[in-house]
């Protein structure tokens, strides 16, 4: 839709699809950030699950595994 100037406006539709796609970008990347982070935190996890049983294994001279 073109105003007098040559301009255009938006319609309530058009605006309401764009808040729509806007929101669903919005919402896949928080989704898609979340489970980084929670990777990022098993990952730490694993590896000092990991360190720990190599210094336990260090100190008591014995295998653990």
């Amino acid at each position: 839709m073109a105003d007098q100037d040559g301009g255009r406006k938006l319609t309530d539709e058009d605006v309401k699809a764009v808040v729509e796609a806007l929101e669903n970008r919005i919402v896949a990347r928080f989704y898609t950030d979340l489970g980084k982070g929670v990777w990022s935190v098993v990952w730490k996890a694993l590896i000092v699950v990991l360190i720990g049983l190599a210094a336990a294994g260090a100190v008591k001279g014995t295998k653990i595994l």
